[in-house]
């Protein structure tokens, strides 16, 4: 055996495309994908016979419309057609090779009629069987092939997760360990959900692992762990782009099928009518009786046992190209080097139509030359403990590497629907949390059509100008059906009929699948759930840049305020949104948007992230004062009290000429004076310590006499009580 491993991976999915009307154009897309791609691929798992290493990946959309019913028996009747129009053309006056191309599909058209049978119609089945006896790996995507990274919530990237597992679970039995993230497309940030939801590893185009942070050691030729440690496996473009450059790539050879040529536009419409659209428009058969011969229009007829052979060719190719790519890295150990090809299935079989015949050869050559073919769950078995663990920034396997495709001139109008949505729902879920059937299931079909609106492949559509009108007039469709359904819940007019009709027209998910608390925060769900109303009342609202700063006895106060009875609020700089401890609601802010680099503008941005939590908080909490601890959120603090007509209580650790006693830029000048215009505006004024009197005093010429800080003051704020009453 040869040192190093080979790891395929195929993504097979399409947009949700079922409809309930007859005769959808976009329907077909299915058609030609089963028929092109899934029975051929599970031709070659049942002719080869035994673990293959492979990972195939279905998505949501696709292993729904495999399980329904009626485009099941939409896809007979596809085949029947097919092979009517077959024997049509038989019976006319063809030249040889005409006619021998038309027997190939004659024969193979009743396989796939025989195989789709054979599996009860449900090629989930088949699938599924093949990874219980051990031949393949299954996993699948996001819900709907959203594009993540510009998803404005965690919520809405939680809910395209795992309302995909929740999915493939149902389908196939079990919980897999690998999802593909649609387009390749990672972030920092989706690792965290991802590995929450039990998700161990991902693929990412290789520029994201060659431009990681530390660069890794073996380059593309080994997966990283992101810092919640899921595994980023590298597609390796080199190997990858034998298969698909139009340039280099193996589909372009001349005996190969022309994709392009289709019979629907070799016949005159009276000789097809019969089996095109009903309103006159011609559309592809699958019968392409042309291969790809050259660069010009003149094709000459397809030979199938030319093309066969052709793949011997390219399969012995293949693999010698893969043992000499993992020779040249033979000096890799701890792991050793791997070589990860991810591709869309539907290139095998679609797109090249020869392609499933390459990829069964191929595993048969590779075993010839001593080539490991290995799952991701089988690498990560032997070499988990090999793996370093990198920070990996935003990338795609699209054009350009990064978001290109799915955001430009053509498309951007959607995101900001995508995310006004987003918001609506988070405050749907949070202003409807009574758990009636009703509108629990009204809750699950706003997240049903979120879902199929924020599906990627509508901007991409849009972006290469295909189906262009379809996918905008789809997007659109599912907004209004989402406005339309929230307009009913919020009137109360819904009603179980008017729901089960509007989920017939689009019948993706059960509604088990969807979680609709994901939608919550975690401080959502605690105000939903167990809060006590209690908690609103005569609050204590706490101001820090770190709660947790261990030199500072800002922790220690806000637990005995609680301990004494008091209703205490901290919001501080912190990763976790929210989190109730020893009686204290903390509320963690990040600042959002570019990285800044100046200070005055990193205060600034923190300020203003304090301030909106603050007045977030006010709608359901009434405050009676507000206390910073630090400076650094004295503007926010000062902002609030004011707005809200509070009593401010500073307390004092040190100033800024204490911080900077040797600069007197306009920086240090500038904090000067929001220190001064909150000590000015401030009550009462606690200090930590006694030498930040002086520059109280005397910088700042505060009115209020400082007190000394203690953490056990038994009425910390009775001055405020005395003040209010003589004012």
């Amino acid at each position: 055996m040869r040192k190093g491993y080979f790891s395929l991976v195929l993504h097979a999915h399409l947009p949700y495309i079922r409809h309930q009307e007859a005769h959808r154009l976009e329907e077909r897309w299915m058609y030609e994908a089963i028929s092109e791609t899934y029975i051929p691929l599970l031709w070659e798992i049942d002719r080869l016979e035994r673990p293959l290493g492979w990972t195939i990946s279905i998505s949501p959309p696709v292993i729904e419309m495999l399980a329904d019913s009626l485009i099941q028996e939409r896809y007979v009747e596809h085949l029947d057609d097919t092979l009517r129009l077959i024997d049509q053309e038989l019976d006319r006056d063809l030249v040889a090779e005409e006619r021998d191309a038309l027997l190939f599909y004659k024969e193979r058209y009743r396989d796939l009629k025989n195989t789709f049978e054979h599996w009860d119609r449900d090629l989930n089945h088949a699938f599924r069987h093949y990874k219980e006896a051990g031949y393949l790996e299954l996993m699948t995507c996001t819900a709907t092939h959203g594009f993540s990274p510009h998803m404005l919530s965690e919520q809405a990237a939680r809910s395209e997760i795992q309302t995909g597992l929740n999915c493939f679970e149902r389908h196939y039995g079990f919980r897999p360990t690998g999802l593909w993230m649609p387009e390749c497309a990672y972030t920092p940030g989706l690792d965290k959900i991802m590995y929450e939801e039990g998700i161990r590893y991902t693929f990412v185009d290789e520029h994201s692992i060659l431009n990681a942070d530390p660069a890794p050691e073996h380059g593309i030729g080994a997966p990283v762990y992101s810092p919640h440690g899921v595994a980023l496996f590298p597609r390796d473009q080199i190997i990858s782009g034998r298969i698909w450059s139009s340039v280099i790539g193996y589909p372009g050879h001349p005996n190969y099928r022309e994709f392009y040529r289709d019979l629907a536009y070799d016949r005159e419409w009276d000789q097809i009518a019969e089996f095109m659209h009903p309103e006159g428009l011609r559309y592809d058969t699958g019968l392409k009786l042309h291969r790809v011969t050259g660069e010009s229009d003149q094709k000459a007829f397809y030979v199938r046992d030319w093309a066969w052979k052709q793949t011997d060719e390219h399969a012995a190719d293949f693999a010698e190209a893969l043992a000499e790519h993992l020779d040249q890295h033979s000096g890799q150990d701890f792991p050793p080097f791997l070589v990860t090809a991810p591709f869309d299935a539907e290139l095998f079989g679609h797109w090249w139509f020869e392609g499933p015949d390459f990829l069964g050869k191929a595993m048969e050559r590779l075993e010839d030359v001593g080539v490991e073919s290995i799952s991701p769950t089988m690498f990560l078995e032997r070499h988990f403990g090999d793996i370093e663990t990198v920070h990996v920034a935003m990338g795609t396997w699209g054009r350009k590497g990064y978001a290109d495709v799915w955001i430009n001139e053509r498309n951007d109008w959607m995101i900001r629907h995508l995310h006004q949505l987003e918001k609506r729902l988070a405050g749907v879920m949070a202003r409807n949390r009574h758990q009636d059937g009703l509108t629990v299931k009204a809750k699950r079909q706003l997240i049903r059509e979120y879902l199929l609106a924020v599906s990627s492949d509508w901007p991409f559509i849009l972006d290469g100008q295909t189906t262009a009108q379809y996918a905008a007039n789809r997007f659109r469709e599912h907004i209004k059906r989402f406005e339309e359904t929230e307009r009913l819940l919020d009137a109360g007019e819904l009603t179980t009929d008017w729901l089960e009709t509007r989920y017939a027209e689009y019948p993706f998910l059960a509604d088990t699948d969807i979680e609709p608390d994901v939608y919550l925060t975690t401080h959502d769900y605690y105000v939903a759930v167990q809060r006590e109303t209690s908690w609103n009342d005569a609050a204590i609202l706490l101001v820090a840049k770190d709660y947790q700063d261990s030199n500072r006895p800002i922790a220690e106060f806000a637990k005995r305020l609680a301990g004494a009875g008091e209703n205490v609020y901290v919001i501080t700089e912190n990763e976790t949104a929210y989190r109730f401890e020893d009686g204290v609601h903390i509320y963690g802010v990040r600042m959002t948007g570019l990285p800044l680099v100046q200070t005055y503008n990193q205060l600034a941005g923190l300020n203003l992230a304090v301030l909106r939590q603050a007045q977030a908080l006010h709608k359901i909490v009434e405050f009676r004062l507000v206390h910073n601890f630090t400076m650094e959120t004295a503007s926010a603090a000062q902002s609030f009290a004011e707005i809200n007509q509070l009593p401010l209580v500073s307390n004092v650790y040190n100033l800024e000429s204490e911080r900077s006693p040797a600069s007197s830029g306009g920086l240090v000048v500038a904090i000067k004076r929001l220190e001064g215009e909150a000590l000015r505006h401030s009550q009462l004024i606690y200090l930590e310590r006694e030498e930040a009197r002086q520059g109280i005093e005397n910088d700042y010429h505060v009115a209020q006499k400082p007190l000394e800080f203690q953490v056990n003051l038994e009425k910390p704020y009775e001055q405020l009580a005395i003040q209010k009453k003589n004012g």
